[in-house]
């Protein structure tokens, strides 16, 4: 097979894989190989060592100058999300499978695990209880 060919077509995989794979980082490391290709093809480079260097050297040139070039017009979708985890939880439901008793930490099941927790009121094992809030790693409930 020819050498030119290979480099058109590694090229064309990765710019074929930045459909599959986005990024864009492989569609310039595919431009750079067709790049290659072409200039394989064209009798301009006729080592494979020059072809790796020249491959090399303009695919950074294309992934540094370029890609911010393009990401100006080509935005990603991005949301800002919630990551607060306490406050998906102020208001949950949770089993208390410790007695809690005021000034006194017992054990409730949250999301399949047993944390820490205490409460003004006295919750004794089997109630149910709702989070208010959290204080280090200990939830504070108060009886429903």
């Amino acid at each position: 097979m020819n050498i030119a060919f290979a480099w058109l077509l590694f090229g064309a995989i990765c710019i074929f894989l930045e459909f599959i794979l986005p990024g864009g980082i492989i569609s310039f490391l595919g431009l750079a190989a067709i790049f290659v290709g072409a200039l394989m093809y064209f009798g301009v480079i006729t080592s494979l060592v020059h072809a790796f260097i020249t491959f090399f050297i303009l695919s950074l040139v294309l992934i540094l100058l370029l890609r911010s070039f393009f990401m100006k017009y080509f935005e990603g979708d991005s949301r800002v999300q919630n990551v607060d985890e306490d406050l998906d939880s102020i208001g949950s439901i949770v089993e208390v499978v410790e007695d809690i008793y005021p000034h006194k930490e017992g054990r409730v099941r949250f999301r399949d695990t047993s944390w820490q927790a205490r409460s003004d009121d006295e919750l004794l094992v089997g109630s149910k209880a709702i989070i208010t809030e959290r204080d280090e790693s200990c939830w504070v409930v108060k009886a429903i």
